[in-house]
């Protein structure tokens, strides 16, 4: 791969928040993309089962459990998660009849992905990068140069 995909990837890791967005539209997208394939695509019963009883619970799994052990765990993909499905309740009327079940399985899948990811995290990894943005945050990132030692080493040369 490029070098520039590394560095992407990079800076998507070391900010989980940046992270935590792109997981939660990509998740978006694959539902609403479900969703369209069974009730206009392929409008049979058999869809829209396979789609939200069997893919829909192993995509928010996979992808849940992909983030923590990258991240750790961000309280911006429960917090994320949860809302969406609401606004598709709200907005569809068709995925009303779903939506019930829906709640419930976004909530386990996305609880046991959590935490299984985060089971499996490199934890040395996530306690550097989050060491990282403090020193820089906090700026201990930059060499500490004695100002006042510096100009009487100057007057003695």
């Amino acid at each position: 791969m490029s070098k520039t995909h590394w560095k992407i990837s990079d800076k998507i890791t070391q900010h989980p928040a940046v992270s935590a967005v792109i997981f939660l539209a990509v998740w978006a997208a694959i539902m609403n993309g479900i969703y369209l394939l069974a009730e206009y695509v392929i409008p049979i019963g058999l869809t829209l089962l396979l789609g939200f009883m069997l893919v829909y619970p192993a995509m928010t799994f996979a992808l849940c459990f992909y983030h923590a052990k990258r991240c750790s765990i961000t309280p911006l993909m429960p917090f994320g998660m949860i809302p969406v499905v609401t606004c598709e309740y709200l907005l569809l009327d068709s995925f009303r009849a779903i939506i019930p079940n829906m709640l419930v399985t976004t909530a386990l899948c996305m609880l046991f992905g959590s935490g299984m990811g985060n089971i499996f995290a490199d934890k040395e990894y996530i306690a550097k990068l989050k060491k990282q943005r403090r020193d820089k945050r906090l700026h201990e990132d930059m060499q500490y140069r004695k100002i006042l030692d510096d100009k009487k080493e100057g007057k003695k040369k």
